[in-house]
């Protein structure tokens, strides 16, 4: 018995688990290290995108009201509500939900693959024209 629970158990071990993908705490510290990194390189863009996201329906009826919950309310705080967004509507906003949006898979080919490995192009939604 002890050595079919052992075996058990190295399978279970072995085996590939579902994995959760990128969640709201991902996506919160993403944001945050994107706004340091425009704190040091473009303060300009920060000040636009603060812009644009106190136009967003959100800001008025959710995120501002957690900005007044935090000690220094400024575009950190924004910033990292705001990317929690896609994941927001598509549990508690069905109607809202966008799954084209939430993420963008882009093709790639690592370099000196043979011509038979072929990527597909983005969906046009995701296309720049």
């Amino acid at each position: 018995m002890s050595l079919i629970a052992s075996l058990a158990l190295v399978a279970f071990a072995l085996l590939p688990l579902p994995a959760s993908a990128w969640n709201i705490p991902g996506h919160m510290l993403s944001a945050a290290i994107a706004y340091q990194v425009l704190q040091q390189e473009n303060r300009q863009t920060i000040e636009k995108v603060e812009a644009v996201l106190e136009k967003h329906p959100r800001y008025a009826n959710q995120w501002q009201s957690r900005l007044q919950d935090v000690p220094v309310a400024d575009g950190l705080v924004l910033f990292m509500q705001a990317s929690r967004w896609a994941n927001d509507i598509r549990t508690r906003d069905k109607a809202q939900n966008r799954q084209p949006w939430h993420y963008v898979n882009l093709p790639f080919k690592p370099e000196g693959q043979p011509p038979n490995v072929q990527i597909r192009d983005s969906d046009p939604v995701n296309s720049d024209g």
